[in-house]
């Protein structure tokens, strides 16, 4: 556990952050501030300084809106599918803080993805999710526009495709 004797405080305003509810991190330049001096937009936070560098971002993004939706519905698609649904705003999250720093489409893609799987493992939603329909105790992986069951070596499905296996996710 990490411990310091030194409060973290707002880069703005110079106050203690007492609280993890009260703590922002800009996306931007990655410096703490407090809730009243960072913005939170699609789930991703910035401090007011960086606000104009990210809609400069966001507007000359190489990674179309049509692109960033394509990939949100098909993930979105793929988790309802297996575990239901209640988990759209970690997608929503993922392809608007991804969007500002990916220059390819594809690299955009398994980007979001990947940060989705990773984010379902860690906070325990499902650690082996997408469940490889072959051998079901460890997840697909994604690669290359298709969930991949590395053992076999075969692909499942393409993003968008994965479908309900029996007693997994909500009807």
């Amino acid at each position: 556990m990490w411990k310091s004797d030194t409060p973290l405080t707002c880069a703005q305003c110079q106050e203690p952050i007492r609280t993890f509810d009260d703590l922002g991190v800009c996306t931007i330049c990655a410096q703490a501030f407090c809730s009243r001096h960072v913005v939170v937009r699609d789930s991703v936070a910035n401090c007011s300084a960086c606000e104009e560098t990210r809609r400069h971002r966001e507007q000359d993004s190489p990674i179309s809106q049509a692109d960033a939706d394509r990939v949100a519905g098909l993930l979105a698609q793929d988790l309802a599918e297996t575990i239901g649904r209640g988990h759209e705003s970690a997608v929503e999250e993922s392809v608007a803080r991804i969007r500002m720093f990916a220059d390819d489409p594809a690299d955009f893609e398994r980007r979001v993805v990947d940060d989705v799987q990773q984010w379902l493992h860690d906070t325990f939603v499902d650690t082996s999710w997408p469940a490889c329909p072959e051998h079901p105790n460890h997840p697909l992986w994604y690669s290359d526009g298709w969930w991949n069951c590395e053992r076999s070596e075969r692909r499942a499905a393409p993003l968008g495709g994965l479908r309900r296996v029996s007693g997994r996710g909500d009807e």
